[in-house]
């Protein structure tokens, strides 16, 4: 894949985030089917994901930039766990992309200046044929988070989809998924120790895997069960 085109920021894309390596589980089909035809589109999306905390929501907003990326085209990625401590100039002069993709877009929202700044965007989007994908998380609807009137409307004209997250019948599939793309080698019955022991929310495990994976590296072992009780004090 090459790498991404991010002609104005400093934040990092994932170089390994791609549609082939995120784990799809059924549920999920139609979205990712969505994704492919946006990223190769030459029309004007506007896309809305919305995620839960652990479903993903942030790796596939990567992957759809390396996607597009691939597809030779310009966009801008917005972190805004990282972006909202810069000020909403971050926002400004990106329509002449072709996409921009924010990620976490519940955090700039019920802030006067940055709902103004995204109302502005969402407006000069639209006059240049600027693609915009904007993920969303939290317990609150977009209507109770959304303060701006003009801009909730805006809001809600888009195409609104949603990432479900990986269900417990799907969880031993999408660690071994996972594993096979970080290289990772744990066996069988490694994996079916951690789904017992640790949380059942993918992201936590992910993250499990990957410490586990580099401890291991680090002290020259193999991951074995009483490694994983030992690294991560169960």
């Amino acid at each position: 894949m090459n790498n991404p085109t991010q002609l104005i920021f400093p934040f990092q894309v994932n170089q390994k985030a791609s549609f082939e390596s995120f784990f799809c589980s059924p549920d999920n089909n139609e979205l990712m089917s969505r994704l492919k035809d946006l990223v190769v589109s030459q029309n004007t999306d506007e896309l809305i994901i919305n995620g839960a905390e652990g479903s993903g929501k942030s790796f596939l907003m990567q992957a759809i930039c390396n996607e597009l990326s691939s597809s030779g085209k310009q966009f801008a990625f917005i972190p805004m766990n990282k972006a909202i401590n810069m000020g909403v100039e971050i926002l400004q002069n990106l329509a002449s992309l072709d996409a921009v993709c924010i990620d976490d877009l519940q955090l700039i929202l019920s802030k006067e200046e940055w709902e103004t700044a995204l109302f502005n965007l969402i407006n000069e989007c639209q006059q240049s044929g600027c693609s915009l994908v904007l993920s969303f998380s939290g317990t609150q609807s977009l209507e109770a988070s959304t303060q701006l009137s003009d801009l909730l409307s805006r809001i809600k004209r888009m195409e609104y989809m949603t990432l479900r997250a990986v269900q417990d019948e799907f969880l031993s599939q999408a660690l071994d998924f996972v594993s096979y793309q970080l290289d990772i080698n744990l066996e069988k019955a490694e994996l079916e120790f951690l789904l017992k022991h640790q949380t059942r929310e993918f992201s936590l495990l992910v993250e499990n895997i990957v410490s586990l994976d580099r401890q291991a590296a680090s002290l020259k072992r193999k991951i074995t069960i009483p490694f994983i009780k030992e690294t991560l004090n169960l």
